[in-house]
């Protein structure tokens, strides 16, 4: 059913470009662009982590028109994925993965975690069809689904599916984008502040894949407003966006996954004491006219700063867990938690600056939600308000010591986040830092490009080393080797068993403080040589 409403919705969007204009002529000369890639990835003490194949295609098709819409085109991206490591390692992966115990990467010892938690089950609508109908299409993905990602219920394969097109409004331009699309706001690299729009799959590879590649496309309707110049900037426009699309939220991973972000899929698909669900249901948003998303940009440009004004209304697109006991610290019998996703309002905005002192850019993201939830270990959740934010600072560096005249690139990022409303029985920190710094070469023309990525989170101690080199013989091949190395993280925590039991004032580290650990933390035993392909046509 899913994929007949996706395909109604793709005739709907030709039919909406047909409509720009009573003469719609589809004209012949379609580009084609895209590329294969092989990504093979080894994983200390675990053997093969990944044999990711793709080919991903895009095409961009002229449309002539003969009335008031001018420049219209039909754009899309496909892709297909495979991922062999399910066949090739599947002691490790899939639906026969075993664990000790939940969160074993971190407790050596196992201690309570082992004897209070059971083991996450892999693939649980495989294994357990109990969780499977509690966890009811949410991180339930079966051994097909891992595989081959893109072919799914969703049409996934359909990365991208758009009609462009343009006309003039007075003396200004409106150009609209009706189809499957990703809308960008914001330039951070790894984590996001304003760049929401669409949720994000990091079962791909935690967050180490470009954003590009992981955004999970929506249905969304863009239309900007383009008015140029006037007498105070040099360049304004307006933004309109409405995602019309089903919810989805952010794909963290399914238990049985090589890439499980925070450890969330199996800890969701686990037992409390081997009888109760850790989830008795998942309150997913349905499709209606209420639950769409939308939201509003205003960007311009002032002398050698560029800023946007950015409002969204929309669902949080991590889960929120409501305690379902009738008591703090004792669950009811069918399960521990419900999962929910609720309505949240962002309203911040990013400032771009060239200054030619450090002759650099510096960027500055900020944004402040209100209705997010943060989970809590002894009430379930808490609606808070917070306040996230990234400084940044791009430059290019030229060190005839390192045998090139070409300049480096030099970025670094802190991403920055306060929790307004906070507990002490968050798993969240209070106040919270993440830092990443860049360092890329250019060689031989260009060809030849070697790059050092680190990232730090402060609070989970936790820092993530990834150094890479490119090469490109010439147009079409790409060879990248790469190590990706975690070291760090707190790696055990408090089984409070007063806090279990409901005493008030002791802190209950688990199992919700596995969360604390962060993205770097948690994957602390994922280290990994690296190696991708990749040709291009």
């Amino acid at each position: 059913m899913p994929g007949i409403m996706l395909a109604k919705r793709s005739l709907i969007a030709l039919a909406v470009a047909a409509a720009v204009s009573p003469s719609l002529v589809v004209a012949n000369e379609t580009s084609w662009s895209g590329f294969g890639e092989n990504a093979t990835y080894y994983r200390d003490e675990v053997g093969l982590s990944k044999f990711r194949n793709t080919v991903q295609a895009e095409f961009i098709r002229p449309v002539d028109t003969s009335g008031s819409w001018y420049n219209v085109t039909l754009n899309g991206v496909l892709r297909a994925t495979y991922d062999g490591v399910y066949d090739l390692n599947s002691d490790e992966f899939g639906k026969d993965a075993e664990q000790d115990y939940l969160g074993e990467n971190w407790h050596p010892d196992g201690g309570a975690s082992s004897l209070l938690l059971s083991a996450g089950v892999p693939l649980p609508c495989e294994n357990d069809e109990q969780l499977c109908d509690n966890l009811h299409g949410y991180m339930d993905d079966d051994s097909q689904d891992v595989r081959t990602p893109d072919f799914n219920d969703e049409l996934d394969f359909i990365r991208e599916l758009y009609i462009d097109a343009t006309r003039d409004v007075g003396e200004d331009q409106l150009t609209v984008r009706l189809g499957k699309q990703q809308v960008i706001w914001g330039r951070t690299d790894l984590f996001r502040v304003l760049d929401t729009t669409n949720p994000v799959d990091y079962s791909r590879h935690n967050i180490y894949d470009e954003l590009e590649d992981i955004r999970i496309p929506q249905w969304m309707l863009k239309a900007d407003l383009l008015m140029g110049a006037n007498s105070v900037f040099d360049d304004m426009n307006f933004q309109l966006i409405w995602n019309f699309d089903k919810f989805r939220p952010n794909n963290l991973g399914t238990c049985g996954q090589a890439y499980a972000i925070l450890d969330a899929g199996c800890f969701f698909s686990s037992y409390l004491a081997g009888t109760i669900p850790i989830i008795h249901d998942v309150k997913l948003p349905d499709r209606s006219l209420e639950n769409t998303q939308g939201g509003l940009k205003w960007e311009g440009v002032y002398g050698d700063a560029t800023f946007s004004v950015n409002a969204l209304r929309y669902f949080q697109q991590l889960p929120s867990i409501h305690w379902r006991g009738p008591d703090p610290g004792t669950p009811a019998a069918d399960g521990v938690f419900d999962i929910y996703f609720p309505r949240v309002s962002l309203l911040g905005g990013s400032l771009d600056y060239y200054d030619m002192n450090t002759d650099a850019t510096w960027r500055v993201e900020a944004a402040y939600t209100q209705g997010e939830e943060l989970a809590r270990d002894l009430d379930g959740h808490k609606e808070t308000d917070i306040a996230r934010y990234v400084i940044g600072m791009d430059k290019n560096i030229i060190i005839p010591a390192l045998g090139t005249r070409s300049a480096f690139l030099l970025s670094m990022q802190v991403f920055g986040q306060h929790v307004l409303d906070h507990e002490d029985d968050m798993p969240d920190a209070e106040k919270n830092w993440t830092g990443t710094l860049l360092f890329k070469g250019f060689y031989m023309n260009n060809r030849l490009c070697p790059q050092l990525l680190v990232a730090h989170d402060v609070k989970a101690e936790a820092t993530a080393i990834a150094p890479s080199i490119s090469y490109q013989p010439d147009n079409h091949w790409l060879v990248n080797l790469a190590l990706n190395i975690k070291e760090g993280g707190k790696q055990k925590f408090e089984w409070s068993a007063s806090a279990l039991a409901g005493e008030p004032d002791v802190p209950q580290w688990e199992p919700l403080a596995r969360f604390s650990n962060g993205p770097i933390g948690v994957a602390n035993q994922e280290d990994e040589l690296q190696l991708t392909v990749r040709y291009g046509f």
